[in-house]
Parts: C-alpha cells; sequence; structure tokens
C-alpha cells in the first residue's frame, strides 16, 4: 500500500467512527414533525415550540417539556427566516392566550426556515431551529 492509500484509509476510518458516535450520543428527537397546529415542532431548551405559517402571517405555540400549551403572555421572541433568499427579522407578539404572532414582509415558503430566538417572562433565552 501506498502511503497516500494509508492515509486516505485511515480518514475515512476516522470520519466513519466519529459519525457513529455523534448518531449514537446525540438524543433522538422527541416529537413529530407536525406540531397540534399543523406547524413544525422542535425543542428549544426546556420548551417545545412549533412554527405556523400562513401566507404572511407567523404563529408560534409554546408548550412545556410535557406538551402542554403555555400562556403567550410573558413570552418575547424574534424570528430569523429564510424569505426569498433573505434573512428577514420578524418580531412575534403574544396575541391571545396561547401564541405569538407577527407578520412577515412577504410570503413565508413552506415549510418556513430559520430561527425562533424565545424569552421567557424568567429571562431565560432559548433558540428553536427550523430547517
Amino acid at each position: 500500500m501506498t502511503r497516500r492509500r494509508i492515509i486516505l484509509g485511515t480518514a475515512a476510518l476516522a470520519t466513519a467512527a466519529t459519525g457513529a458516535l455523534w448518531g449514537a450520543t446525540l438524543p433522538a428527537r422527541a416529537h413529530d414533525a407536525k406540531g397540534p397546529n399543523g406547524g413544525q415542532l422542535t425543542d428549544a431548551g426546556k420548551y417545545h415550540v412549533e412554527l405556523v405559517g400562513k401566507g404572511t402571517r407567523l404563529e408560534v405555540f409554546v408548550s412545556d417539556a410535557n406538551d402542554a400549551p403555555l400562556p403567550a403572555i410573558g413570552f418575547k421572541a424574534l424570528a430569523i427566516l429564510v424569505i426569498e433568499g433573505k434573512p428577514q427579522r420578524i418580531p412575534l407578539q403574544p396575541e391571545g392566550t396561547d401564541r405569538l404572532t407577527g407578520t412577515a414582509p412577504a410570503p413565508l415558503p413552506s415549510p418556513p426556515k430559520g430561527v425562533i430566538q424565545l424569552t421567557a417572562p424568567d429571562g431565560t433565552v432559548a433558540q428553536a431551529r427550523f430547517n
């Protein structure tokens, strides 16, 4: 074997081992892709966040670790979503008792992609990533 083949083989083996290790240590996503309101669902710290996009309207629902809906009052959020190829910052405000809402400058793609920065009433900050 040539030195180059040994190096390439070792690199391939190390890459495979690292991938297997990460796959074994990363937690599985605790939810299906769809939330109870029909949107994307993901974790954000100790919260579960559901993102629903309808035209230019953006709705975010927050629940606890047991999937119980949390009141929106006291939460603050900022959505940073890719819309028409550009990142757009959309402030979200509580609306009603169960959701944070905002309006995008253009229709949201389906599914929306980006990050929700969530500030809880106690001041803790968490991020929900939607890919």
